[in-house]
């Protein structure tokens, strides 16, 4: 028995059209939805973002009286340490106070010294030594500057005066070689001068303060 189908084809036709337009309507608000939620997360991410952004903004502004009050006591620190360092390479090691009070026991009635010169001047080993000695400073600054001076640096003392013979200027030395605040004594001069009609020794002595020591051991570059 054959079937026999009454349904039109327009019918099936429409029928089929129809369901395509439910599937296509269907996956289109799908999209549509994702779109809102991935549009409603970014609005939150952006969100949270501007906030960070403004909190650090916030902060910096907060912050930069600080960073520039850091900044200046930095600054100042490193000026106030600049100068110590010069301070320090320009010092003497030995007081000026104690060379002269050592003088001063030294320097008879009949010596008048007419100058006195303390100075530094940089360190040499001793020539006149047998064997080549090391010097050792009892405190040697770093060098940082070109227009500073060496970092090895001996105190220099040059006195000039009138004696009333030769024999007070020997004694002098020999003195000044006896005591424990010099060292490589040096006569410069020592010659007969008339004063006020009276034969007198003019003279001049130059040492070193003795305020570093010597050792054989090659220590120093």
């Amino acid at each position: 028995m054959k079937e026999i189908d009454f349904i039109p084809q327009w019918y099936r036709t429409g029928r089929k059209r129809r369901v395509g337009y439910h599937r296509q309507y269907t996956m289109i608000a799908c999209l549509f939805v994702a779109l809102l939620a991935w549009s409603c997360a970014a609005g939150s991410f952006l969100a949270a973002a501007r906030a960070a952004i403004d909190g650090a903004r916030n902060l910096l502004d907060a912050s930069e009286p600080f960073a520039r009050e850091y900044a200046a006591f930095r600054e100042e620190i490193k000026d106030l340490t600049d100068k110590a360092d010069v301070l320090e390479r320009i010092q003497t090691r030995t007081p000026p106070g104690v060379i002269l009070g050592e003088l001063s026991c030294l320097v008879g009635d009949r010596i008048v010294l007419s100058s006195l010169e303390i100075s530094t001047e940089p360190l040499r080993p001793a020539t006149s030594d047998r064997r080549p000695d090391a010097v050792v400073i009892a405190r040697k600054p770093d060098s940082t500057a070109a227009a500073l001076p060496e970092s090895d640096l001996c105190t220099k003392v040059v006195l000039a005066g009138i004696a009333a013979d030769a024999a007070d200027v020997a004694a002098l030395i020999a003195g000044m070689e006896k005591s424990n605040c010099f060292r490589r004594i040096i006569p410069g001069y020592s010659r007969n001068k008339k004063v006020r009609g009276c034969l007198a020794t003019e003279f001049q002595i130059s040492a070193h303060v003795a305020d570093y020591r010597q050792t054989n051991e090659v220590a120093l570059p």
